[in-house]
């Protein structure tokens, strides 16, 4: 009897632990999101420049791709998923530098339970910019685009995006884990913001500058190149990689029938590297974060 009394004393307690830990979890998200919702910043680069670079980059390149003039947009779906490694960096500077967080120690609140809290919100945020960037692609390119839609593979999108995003997380946390200057951070996330988009394959067709062998060959070095070339390689629903134009270096394949280059011959190239390089970001980042600056 004395044991059965003791086993329900302790269940209530850890229901009420339950509640609360999810309570204080919901409470953490609201402050995230209303701290990003209220600075400019978070929703313009996440939501309004996207579009704005997809529309101007639409009508300037798919002039030149006949074939399939949807296709042009789809890397520029994943911007609002590297609008990220700033906002996230910059968010994560700003929260190490606030009163509030130098103080949660005595609220009882976990700092690591704050940090999930935030990757969560992001990578929700991130997919919100995609659903977003889908809609105003079918406004933009209007039957085009639908075409593309419909003859996607939306199974690798799906994953593509989700990778986007987990990479861009842990590059940005790495970033504002390790800086507590804002100025410093933000240098240093758009130049690597910057690197990314253009040497990916987000917002230049990987045949306009891996002409090079050794352009090419530093594009390896770019974390966002492997989730975005399955992103790329998505289009293709029944297809190859030998088949895919910006994985082969043609533009036409009944002229150019011999591939200039070929960066991947597999799917599960690309999605290993990726998982490989989000694991040794989240690693180097537990290992390396730091919540107050050293005097």
């Amino acid at each position: 009897m004395k044991k059965q009394t003791r086993i329900e004393e302790k269940t209530p307690k850890t229901n009420f632990n339950f509640k609360r830990n999810s309570l204080i979890f919901f409470q953490l998200f609201r402050l995230i999101g209303k701290a990003f919702y209220k600075n400019v910043r978070g929703p313009l680069f996440t939501y309004i420049i996207p579009i704005f670079f997809t529309t101007i980059f639409y009508f300037l390149f798919s002039s030149n791709n006949s074939s399939n003039k949807g296709s042009t947009l789809l890397g520029y779906i994943a911007l609002p998923c590297l609008t990220i490694l700033t906002s996230l960096s910059a968010s994560i500077v700003e929260w190490k530098n606030s009163i509030f967080l130098k103080r949660m120690d005595t609220t009882g609140i976990s700092k690591k339970n704050f940090i999930l809290c935030i990757w969560i919100f992001y990578f929700m945020v991130g997919w919100s910019g995609v659903v977003v960037e889908l809609l105003a692609g079918m406004a933009i390119g209007r039957e085009d685009v639908i075409d593309l839609y419909k003859t996607m593979n939306w199974w690798f999108f799906i994953l593509a995006i989700s990778l986007i995003n987990l990479m861009s997380i842990g590059i940005a946390t790495l970033l504002g884990g390790n800086l507590s200057d804002d100025g410093a951070n933000q240098g240093i996330s758009m130049i690597i913001y910057f690197i990314c988009i253009f040497f990916s394959g987000v917002m230049l067709d990987p045949r306009l500058y891996e002409t090079s062998d050794g352009i090419r060959i530093f594009s390896y070095f770019i974390p966002l190149k492997y989730p975005v070339a399955l992103l790329l390689f998505s289009q293709i629903e029944d297809g190859d990689w030998s088949n895919a134009g910006f994985n082969t270096g043609r533009w036409d394949v009944t002229r150019q029938p011999e591939p200039k280059f070929q960066d991947f011959t597999d799917t599960w190239q690309p999605v290993v590297g990726a998982i490989l390089i989000i694991i040794a970001l989240f690693v180097i980042t537990a290992l390396t974060f730091k919540w107050h600056k050293k005097r």
